[in-house]
């Protein structure tokens, strides 16, 4: 298949919210585009660990491998829903495609800890909590579960290359970074589309609840993986000054103000403003 680029796949400031969000069709030609252009990982190399590294990472990083897998079904479905209610059929094919991607980077670190003789995590309360609250909520509540993971990894993953010389773990760390950043992105201008739909008060309530679920998936994250974070030389305030960064940067783009004029239902396929 001839996969048709789009010629904008540039890489914006985080602090650009000017532009208009992107469609579902350019997220999937993006997706597809990624796939075919990945970064080169040195698996020759073998996982050249040292015992002082592995010690620092190693269950940090059996947790983040678990947290990176997921069949997606439940997103899925609410993604087809929306499709339904708003005639944008590409939806849910852009989001089976982030789900692979995101499983690409479990697959990935899973193949490093085999490497490495750190046996693959079965189950961490942190993975299991994040999961039950993204299957029992709504599209834009799962997404603003699933933002709030991924922020968290646009911080840790940068934290987890400082933390080691393996020549595997560092460029796999360099993809997934940029895997991240677009996922932010692309689920931030989600939020904006959606919630462009949604009353005064559902806003209020979600503008609670988002900076609420921010704070404290920082606290359980800085207590179980703050030996990586201090590998690589940082500390609590420049985890939280990165973390909030990034939160800041997400929380704009996933402004509803964006969207002029405001969203009706019902959308019809073809519409600008029916994808998303």
């Amino acid at each position: 298949m001839k996969l048709e680029v789009p010629t904008n796949f540039t890489t914006e400031s985080e602090s650009d919210t000017s532009l208009a969000p992107r469609t579902s069709d350019h997220r999937r030609q993006y997706f597809l585009h990624n796939a075919a252009n990945l970064r080169p990982i040195p698996w020759n190399s073998g996982a050249q660990l040292f015992d002082a590294e592995k010690s620092a990472i190693a269950n940090s990083l059996r947790e983040f491998q678990l947290g990176e897998s997921s069949e997606g079904k439940h997103l899925i479905l609410q993604g087809k829903r929306y499709a339904q209610r708003s005639g944008d059929a590409t939806d849910p094919i852009a989001l089976a495609l982030f789900i692979a991607e995101e499983n690409r980077h479990a697959a990935d670190l899973g193949r490093f800890l085999d490497l490495a003789g750190i046996e693959r995590a079965r189950r961490a309360w942190s993975d299991v909590v994040f999961r039950w609250l993204r299957h029992r909520a709504g599209l834009v509540l799962s997404i603003t579960v699933l933002v709030t993971a991924e922020i968290i990894a646009q911080v840790y993953y940068p934290a987890l290359r400082d933390a080691t010389t393996s020549p595997i773990l560092r460029a796999l760390c360099q993809q997934i970074i940029a895997d991240e950043e677009a996922h932010v992105r692309f689920q931030a201008e989600r939020l904006a589309i959606l919630r462009a739909r949604k009353s005064r008060v559902a806003l209020l309530l979600r503008n609670v609840f988002a900076p609420t679920l921010f704070a404290g998936a920082c606290v359980v994250v800085w207590i179980q993986h703050r030996k990586v974070f201090r590998a690589a030389g940082g500390n609590i305030a420049t985890f939280w000054r990165s973390a909030w960064r990034h939160y800041s940067a997400a929380t704009r783009r996933a402004q509803p103000a964006r969207i002029k004029p405001p969203l009706t239902f019902p959308l019809k396929v073809g519409h600008p403003q029916a994808e998303g």
